[in-house]
């Protein structure tokens, strides 16, 4: 990755300013989500739904990889 007038070096730093951030800003939303989940009385526990989310969301990019290899579909 290259940024235009920046160095190698001087990238790292540039850009380990807004990962920390986004990072910890992102963590934070999650866990909020989570919470909030939780005491809405969702079905399951926020934890379970951000986890059931995420690995059908997997399965998406999985299946849209092959099909964009044009592969064979995906079996489950």
């Amino acid at each position: 990755m290259t940024i235009e007038g920046q160095r190698q070096e001087s990238l790292v730093r540039y850009l380990s300013r807004y990962i920390t951030t986004a990072a910890s800003f992102g963590g934070i939303c999650i866990g909020a989500l989570c919470i909030f989940a939780d005491f809405m009385g969702a079905i399951g526990s926020g934890t379970g739904i951000m986890l059931a989310v995420t690995i059908i969301y997997q399965y998406f990019e999985q299946i849209a990889k092959e099909k964009e290899r044009g592969g064979d579909t995906f079996i489950f």
